[in-house]
């Protein structure tokens, strides 16, 4: 498969089902000794990706059958990675604000799921750069943007280089 292949992309969109079910399964870990407390702190992040999977799928297969839904599809694509990445912030806060309690110590079990996920969201992010012009300024908090133009500086700097 090509790196630009539908098909694959595709993949790579669907593929937050799975990095859900995977944050799903940290609630049933056996060395938790408060699952509900695992539950808050996962759940908003499970809900926001599995609604804007559904959204970014649908509006993936309906730009590809369609080219001319892409004004259209800009915001929403555009709210359902905005939607990601705030519930990744908020996680990030709720771990924070739980410091060294008990809190804490169960998000250890999530941490690499969740940045499984970042990584699967800004990949994501590149597919609908590429397929549309994106604002990442309307997707990203600053500190968020800065982490994702450094982590993709190459192919940040292409696009800014032809306009974008």
């Amino acid at each position: 498969m090509k790196k630009n292949d539908p098909e694959k992309q595709y993949h790579d969109i669907t593929a937050l089902y799975d990095s859900a079910e995977e944050l799903a399964a940290t609630v049933e870990d056996k060395s938790l000794k408060n699952p509900d407390d695992q539950l808050d702190l996962v759940e908003p992040l499970i809900e926001a990706i599995v609604d804007s999977a559904d959204l970014l799928c649908e509006e993936y297969i309906a730009i590809l059958e369609k080219p001319s839904r892409k004004r259209t599809a800009k915001v929403r694509i555009e709210n359902a990675l905005r939607k990601i990445f705030a519930a990744l912030e908020e996680y990030r806060a709720a771990l924070s604000e739980a410091g060294s309690s008990t809190l804490a110590v169960l998000s250890n079990i999530a941490d690499p799921v969740v940045a499984k996920i970042r990584i699967q969201v800004e990949k994501i992010t590149i597919i609908f750069m590429q397929l549309l012009q994106i604002s990442l300024d309307r997707v990203m908090q600053k500190r968020e943007l800065d982490e994702f133009k450094a982590a993709n500086k190459k192919m940040y700097d292409s696009l800014q280089q032809i306009g974008y």
